[in-house]
Protein backbone atom coordinates (compact mmCIF):
# COMPACT_ATOMS: atom_id res chain seq x y z
CA UNK A 1 0.00 0.00 0.00
CA UNK A 2 2.80 2.37 0.90
CA UNK A 3 4.55 1.64 -2.39
CA UNK A 4 1.29 2.19 -4.29
CA UNK A 5 0.70 5.51 -2.53
CA UNK A 6 4.24 6.67 -3.26
CA UNK A 7 3.80 5.68 -6.88
CA UNK A 8 0.59 7.69 -7.15
CA UNK A 9 2.31 10.73 -5.61
CA UNK A 10 5.15 10.46 -8.12
CA UNK A 11 2.69 10.18 -11.04
CA UNK A 12 0.68 13.15 -9.73
CA UNK A 13 3.83 15.24 -9.37
CA UNK A 14 5.02 14.30 -12.84
CA UNK A 15 1.59 15.10 -14.29
CA UNK A 16 1.54 18.47 -12.53
CA UNK A 17 4.97 19.33 -13.93
CA UNK A 18 3.90 18.25 -17.41
CA UNK A 19 0.75 20.37 -17.33
CA UNK A 20 2.68 23.34 -15.98
CA UNK A 21 5.29 23.04 -18.70
CA UNK A 22 2.57 22.62 -21.31
CA UNK A 23 0.91 25.83 -20.12
CA UNK A 24 4.21 27.74 -20.16
CA UNK A 25 4.95 26.45 -23.66
CA UNK A 26 1.50 27.43 -24.92
CA UNK A 27 1.69 30.95 -23.46
CA UNK A 28 5.22 31.43 -24.83
CA UNK A 29 4.12 30.26 -28.27
CA UNK A 30 1.17 32.69 -28.19
CA UNK A 31 3.47 35.59 -27.30
CA UNK A 32 5.90 34.57 -30.03
CA UNK A 33 3.09 34.64 -32.58
CA UNK A 34 2.05 38.09 -31.37
CA UNK A 35 5.63 39.33 -31.80
CA UNK A 36 5.87 37.84 -35.30
CA UNK A 37 2.63 39.57 -36.28
CA UNK A 38 3.89 42.83 -34.80
CA UNK A 39 7.07 42.71 -36.87
CA UNK A 40 5.23 41.91 -40.10
CA UNK A 41 2.56 44.54 -39.54
CA UNK A 42 4.90 47.41 -38.69
CA UNK A 43 7.47 46.56 -41.34
CA UNK A 44 4.93 46.63 -44.18
CA UNK A 45 2.79 49.48 -42.85
CA UNK A 46 5.83 51.67 -42.14
CA UNK A 47 7.15 51.05 -45.66
CA UNK A 48 3.93 52.34 -47.23
CA UNK A 49 3.77 55.35 -44.89
CA UNK A 50 7.38 56.34 -45.56
CA UNK A 51 6.72 56.08 -49.32
CA UNK A 52 3.48 58.14 -49.21
CA UNK A 53 3.27 60.17 -52.42
CA UNK A 54 6.30 58.34 -53.77
CA UNK A 55 7.09 58.40 -57.49
CA UNK A 56 10.33 58.32 -59.51
CA UNK A 57 10.14 61.93 -60.70
CA UNK A 58 9.20 64.82 -58.43
CA UNK A 59 7.79 65.66 -55.03
CA UNK A 60 4.06 66.28 -55.07
CA UNK A 61 2.25 68.19 -52.36
CA UNK A 62 0.39 71.38 -51.55
CA UNK A 63 2.37 73.42 -54.09
CA UNK A 64 2.57 70.81 -56.85
CA UNK A 65 -0.16 68.46 -58.08
CA UNK A 66 -0.25 66.29 -61.20
CA UNK A 67 -2.18 67.57 -64.19
CA UNK A 68 -5.28 65.37 -64.55
CA UNK A 69 -5.93 65.04 -68.28
CA UNK A 70 -8.76 62.54 -67.89
CA UNK A 71 -12.11 63.51 -69.40
CA UNK A 72 -13.84 62.35 -66.20
CA UNK A 73 -12.32 61.31 -62.89
CA UNK A 74 -12.91 60.90 -59.15
CA UNK A 75 -12.24 64.39 -57.82
CA UNK A 76 -11.97 63.17 -54.20
CA UNK A 77 -9.39 60.50 -55.03
CA UNK A 78 -7.23 62.73 -57.20
CA UNK A 79 -7.66 65.63 -54.78
CA UNK A 80 -5.93 63.47 -52.14
CA UNK A 81 -3.28 61.95 -54.39
CA UNK A 82 -0.78 64.82 -54.25
CA UNK A 83 -0.82 64.85 -50.43
CA UNK A 84 0.03 61.15 -50.48
CA UNK A 85 -1.83 60.33 -47.26
CA UNK A 86 -5.36 60.39 -45.87
CA UNK A 87 -6.91 58.86 -42.79
CA UNK A 88 -10.23 58.31 -41.08
CA UNK A 89 -11.16 58.00 -37.42
CA UNK A 90 -13.43 55.32 -35.98
CA UNK A 91 -13.63 52.45 -33.54
CA UNK A 92 -10.42 51.45 -35.26
CA UNK A 93 -8.67 54.07 -37.38
CA UNK A 94 -7.82 53.53 -41.05
CA UNK A 95 -5.18 55.04 -43.29
CA UNK A 96 -4.81 55.31 -47.07
CA UNK A 97 -1.47 55.93 -48.77
CA UNK A 98 -1.33 57.22 -52.35
CA UNK A 99 1.61 55.92 -54.35
CA UNK A 100 3.17 55.61 -57.79
CA UNK A 101 6.26 53.65 -56.80
CA UNK A 102 5.68 50.40 -58.64
CA UNK A 103 7.23 49.43 -61.97
CA UNK A 104 8.93 52.37 -63.70
CA UNK A 105 8.74 52.55 -67.51
CA UNK A 106 11.39 54.79 -69.08
CA UNK A 107 10.21 57.18 -71.78
CA UNK A 108 12.35 56.71 -74.89
CA UNK A 109 10.66 59.25 -77.14
CA UNK A 110 7.86 61.82 -77.08
CA UNK A 111 8.69 64.56 -79.57
CA UNK A 112 5.21 66.01 -80.15
CA UNK A 113 2.35 66.44 -77.65
CA UNK A 114 -0.02 64.26 -79.65
CA UNK A 115 2.53 61.56 -80.42
CA UNK A 116 2.24 58.17 -78.73
CA UNK A 117 4.75 57.75 -75.90
CA UNK A 118 7.51 55.30 -76.77
CA UNK A 119 8.74 53.28 -73.78
CA UNK A 120 11.61 50.90 -73.22
CA UNK A 121 9.05 48.21 -72.28
CA UNK A 122 5.28 47.88 -72.02
CA UNK A 123 5.19 44.63 -70.04
CA UNK A 124 2.25 44.67 -67.64
CA UNK A 125 0.51 47.63 -69.27
CA UNK A 126 -2.89 47.48 -70.95
CA UNK A 127 -5.34 49.71 -72.79
CA UNK A 128 -7.74 51.47 -70.43
CA UNK A 129 -5.24 51.81 -67.59
CA UNK A 130 -4.82 55.19 -65.94
CA UNK A 131 -1.11 56.07 -65.86
CA UNK A 132 1.07 59.04 -65.00
CA UNK A 133 3.86 60.40 -67.19
CA UNK A 134 6.36 62.49 -65.26
CA UNK A 135 9.80 64.06 -65.15
CA UNK A 136 11.52 66.29 -62.61
CA UNK A 137 9.25 69.22 -63.52
CA UNK A 138 5.80 67.96 -64.44
CA UNK A 139 3.38 65.05 -64.07
CA UNK A 140 0.40 64.35 -66.33
CA UNK A 141 -2.24 61.68 -65.63
CA UNK A 142 -3.80 60.08 -68.71
CA UNK A 143 -5.72 57.03 -69.89
CA UNK A 144 -4.09 54.57 -72.29
CA UNK A 145 -6.28 54.35 -75.38
CA UNK A 146 -4.19 51.67 -77.07
CA UNK A 147 -0.79 49.97 -77.23
CA UNK A 148 1.19 49.31 -80.39
CA UNK A 149 4.62 47.77 -80.06
CA UNK A 150 6.27 49.77 -77.32
CA UNK A 151 4.14 52.89 -77.73
CA UNK A 152 1.15 54.09 -75.70
CA UNK A 153 -1.65 56.02 -77.42
CA UNK A 154 -3.55 58.69 -75.48
CA UNK A 155 -6.25 59.99 -77.80
CA UNK A 156 -9.31 62.08 -76.88
CA UNK A 157 -12.29 60.30 -75.45
CA UNK A 158 -11.18 59.03 -72.09
CA UNK A 159 -8.66 61.89 -72.18
CA UNK A 160 -9.30 65.61 -72.36
CA UNK A 161 -7.75 66.10 -75.79
CA UNK A 162 -5.28 63.87 -77.61
CA UNK A 163 -2.21 66.02 -76.97
CA UNK A 164 -0.52 66.36 -73.59
CA UNK A 165 -1.10 69.74 -71.98
CA UNK A 166 -0.35 71.32 -68.62
CA UNK A 167 -3.64 73.25 -68.69
CA UNK A 168 -6.50 71.17 -70.12
CA UNK A 169 -9.57 73.23 -70.95
CA UNK A 170 -12.75 71.33 -70.04
CA UNK A 171 -14.70 72.78 -72.97
CA UNK A 172 -12.11 71.48 -75.47
CA UNK A 173 -11.81 67.87 -74.32
CA UNK A 174 -13.09 66.59 -77.66
CA UNK A 175 -10.41 68.50 -79.57
CA UNK A 176 -7.01 67.18 -80.54
CA UNK A 177 -5.37 69.90 -78.47
CA UNK A 178 -7.23 70.95 -75.32
CA UNK A 179 -4.59 73.38 -74.01
CA UNK A 180 -0.99 74.56 -74.36
CA UNK A 181 1.00 71.49 -75.53
CA UNK A 182 3.74 69.73 -73.57
CA UNK A 183 6.28 67.06 -74.54
CA UNK A 184 8.21 64.70 -72.30
CA UNK A 185 10.91 64.30 -74.99
CA UNK A 186 12.66 61.30 -73.43
CA UNK A 187 16.29 61.83 -74.41
CA UNK A 188 17.93 64.51 -72.21
CA UNK A 189 21.29 63.86 -73.90
CA UNK A 190 19.98 65.16 -77.25
CA UNK A 191 18.46 68.64 -77.39
CA UNK A 192 15.32 69.11 -79.53
CA UNK A 193 15.61 71.10 -82.71
CA UNK A 194 13.96 74.49 -83.03
CA UNK A 195 11.10 72.92 -84.99
CA UNK A 196 10.62 70.20 -82.38
CA UNK A 197 10.65 72.77 -79.58
CA UNK A 198 8.03 74.72 -81.51
CA UNK A 199 5.74 71.69 -81.46
CA UNK A 200 5.84 71.60 -77.70
CA UNK A 201 5.36 75.17 -76.57
CA UNK A 202 5.19 76.14 -73.76
CA UNK A 203 7.28 73.23 -72.55
CA UNK A 204 9.69 70.46 -73.48
CA UNK A 205 10.88 68.15 -70.73
CA UNK A 206 14.67 68.05 -70.57
CA UNK A 207 15.04 65.54 -67.71
CA UNK A 208 14.55 61.74 -67.86
CA UNK A 209 10.86 60.87 -67.99
CA UNK A 210 8.95 57.85 -66.75
CA UNK A 211 5.48 56.33 -66.91
CA UNK A 212 4.10 54.84 -63.69
CA UNK A 213 0.78 53.56 -62.39
CA UNK A 214 -0.83 55.58 -59.57
CA UNK A 215 -2.64 53.56 -56.89
CA UNK A 216 -3.66 53.63 -53.25
CA UNK A 217 -2.99 51.24 -50.40
CA UNK A 218 -5.74 51.11 -47.77
CA UNK A 219 -4.86 49.79 -44.29
CA UNK A 220 -7.77 48.69 -42.10
CA UNK A 221 -8.60 46.41 -39.18
CA UNK A 222 -11.49 44.11 -40.09
CA UNK A 223 -13.10 40.83 -39.09
CA UNK A 224 -11.42 37.77 -40.56
CA UNK A 225 -13.04 34.46 -41.49
CA UNK A 226 -11.97 32.72 -38.27
CA UNK A 227 -14.01 34.68 -35.77
CA UNK A 228 -11.28 37.20 -34.94
CA UNK A 229 -9.92 40.35 -36.55
CA UNK A 230 -6.82 41.12 -38.61
CA UNK A 231 -4.88 43.94 -40.22
CA UNK A 232 -5.53 44.14 -43.98
CA UNK A 233 -3.86 45.94 -46.89
CA UNK A 234 -6.01 46.57 -49.95
CA UNK A 235 -4.11 47.71 -53.08
CA UNK A 236 -4.37 47.21 -56.84
CA UNK A 237 -7.44 44.99 -56.50
CA UNK A 238 -5.83 42.63 -53.98
CA UNK A 239 -6.91 42.56 -50.33
CA UNK A 240 -4.24 40.83 -48.26
CA UNK A 241 -4.35 39.78 -44.62
CA UNK A 242 -1.13 41.13 -43.13
CA UNK A 243 -1.36 40.19 -39.45
CA UNK A 244 -3.81 38.07 -37.48
CA UNK A 245 -5.10 39.05 -34.06
CA UNK A 246 -5.01 42.84 -34.55
CA UNK A 247 -7.96 44.23 -32.62
CA UNK A 248 -7.36 47.95 -32.93
CA UNK A 249 -5.36 50.63 -34.73
CA UNK A 250 -5.01 54.19 -33.46
CA UNK A 251 -3.25 56.73 -35.68
CA UNK A 252 -2.07 60.27 -34.98
CA UNK A 253 -0.61 62.73 -37.50
CA UNK A 254 2.09 65.35 -37.05
CA UNK A 255 1.40 68.46 -39.14
CA UNK A 256 4.45 70.49 -40.11
CA UNK A 257 6.76 70.99 -37.15
CA UNK A 258 4.01 70.80 -34.52
CA UNK A 259 5.04 69.13 -31.27
CA UNK A 260 1.98 66.89 -30.96
CA UNK A 261 -0.03 64.48 -33.08
CA UNK A 262 -3.61 65.08 -34.27
CA UNK A 263 -6.48 62.78 -35.14
CA UNK A 264 -7.53 62.26 -38.75
CA UNK A 265 -10.64 64.36 -38.12
CA UNK A 266 -8.54 67.28 -36.87
CA UNK A 267 -6.15 67.08 -39.84
CA UNK A 268 -9.08 66.96 -42.26
CA UNK A 269 -10.78 69.92 -40.57
CA UNK A 270 -7.62 71.95 -41.08
CA UNK A 271 -7.22 70.73 -44.67
CA UNK A 272 -3.66 69.85 -43.68
CA UNK A 273 -3.05 66.43 -45.24
CA UNK A 274 -0.39 67.82 -47.58
CA UNK A 275 1.55 69.09 -44.54
CA UNK A 276 1.67 65.80 -42.60
CA UNK A 277 5.30 64.98 -41.83
CA UNK A 278 5.05 61.99 -39.47
CA UNK A 279 2.59 59.36 -38.26
CA UNK A 280 2.15 57.76 -34.83
CA UNK A 281 0.67 54.26 -35.04
CA UNK A 282 -0.54 52.13 -32.12
CA UNK A 283 -1.57 48.55 -32.90
CA UNK A 284 -3.27 46.29 -30.35
CA UNK A 285 -2.71 42.56 -30.75
CA UNK A 286 -4.48 39.62 -29.11
CA UNK A 287 -3.29 36.03 -29.11
CA UNK A 288 -5.13 34.12 -31.81
CA UNK A 289 -6.21 30.63 -30.76
CA UNK A 290 -6.04 28.85 -34.10
CA UNK A 291 -5.04 25.22 -33.43
CA UNK A 292 -3.93 26.01 -29.89
CA UNK A 293 -5.79 25.14 -26.69
CA UNK A 294 -7.97 27.79 -25.07
CA UNK A 295 -5.62 28.05 -22.10
CA UNK A 296 -2.65 28.78 -24.35
CA UNK A 297 -3.97 32.22 -25.28
CA UNK A 298 -4.95 33.25 -21.76
CA UNK A 299 -2.96 35.11 -19.16
CA UNK A 300 -2.88 34.50 -15.40
CA UNK A 301 -6.06 36.55 -14.99
CA UNK A 302 -7.95 34.33 -17.43
CA UNK A 303 -8.14 37.06 -20.04
CA UNK A 304 -6.76 36.78 -23.58
CA UNK A 305 -3.09 37.64 -23.90
CA UNK A 306 -2.72 41.05 -25.56
CA UNK A 307 -0.03 43.60 -26.33
CA UNK A 308 -0.10 47.18 -27.65
CA UNK A 309 2.87 48.40 -29.67
CA UNK A 310 3.54 51.86 -31.06
CA UNK A 311 5.81 53.33 -33.69
CA UNK A 312 6.63 56.82 -34.99
CA UNK A 313 7.13 56.91 -38.75
CA UNK A 314 8.53 59.89 -40.64
CA UNK A 315 7.39 60.52 -44.22
CA UNK A 316 10.13 60.93 -46.80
Amino acid sequence: MVALLLGLLVVAAAGSIFLSNRRVYGSTESLNRIQENQRAAFELLARDIREAGGNPCLRLGASKSPVIQLASFDTNWWGRFAAGIHGSSGTSDAITLYLANGTEYSVVQHKAPGDPITLGSVDGLAAGQVLMACNSDEAIVFSVSGISGKTLQHVAGANCGSAFTLQPVAGKCGDAVAGPPYCFWGNPAVLPTAAESGNCQPGVGRSPAFVVRPFDAQWTVEANTRGGSSLYRNALGSKDEIAEGVTGMTIGYKVGDASGYQSADAVGAGNAWARVTAVHVVLTFEAARGAMAAGDVQGVDGGTLSRSVEDFIVLR
